[in-house]
């Protein structure tokens, strides 16, 4: 009776998420990239692509202060100009998340820009 219980909000929990799966911890590579962002933009490629269970370090750096977010795994990063900011994350969830920009404006209100990817492949 449990296990069924627990079957059903399983599956239930996976219709939702749709294509996001969340996977075992399991011990994978250490990945790292350096993302250079100039005048809002990323130069060169703007995905990372890792498998599930790796360590993802994205070492970035900007020529303007930046408040940056990666969601699905809410980590953030301020970056200053003339400084390395390292975002450091366990790639748990598959699926394709965006590393977005947070501005705000005079009003008070805030909006997100897609700056760059992180893609997670399973294994």
């Amino acid at each position: 009776m449990v296990s069924s219980v627990i079957r059903a909000a399983v599956m239930a929990a996976a219709a939702i998420l749709g294509s996001v799966a969340l996977g075992p911890a399991s011990a994978g590579e250490m990945k790292t990239a350096d993302v250079a962002v100039k005048g809002g933009k990323v130069v060169g490629a703007n995905t990372f692509k890792v498998k599930q269970g790796d360590t993802v370090v994205l070492r970035w750096t900007s020529d303007k202060a930046l408040e940056i977010h990666l969601h699905g795994y809410d980590v953030g990063a301020k970056l200053a100009p003339g400084k390395t900011t390292e975002m450091k994350v366990n790639a748990r969830a598959t699926g394709r998340f965006p590393v977005e920009v947070h501005e705000h404006d005079k009003k008070g209100g805030h909006g997100h820009k897609a700056l760059f990817h992180l893609e997670v492949h399973p294994n």
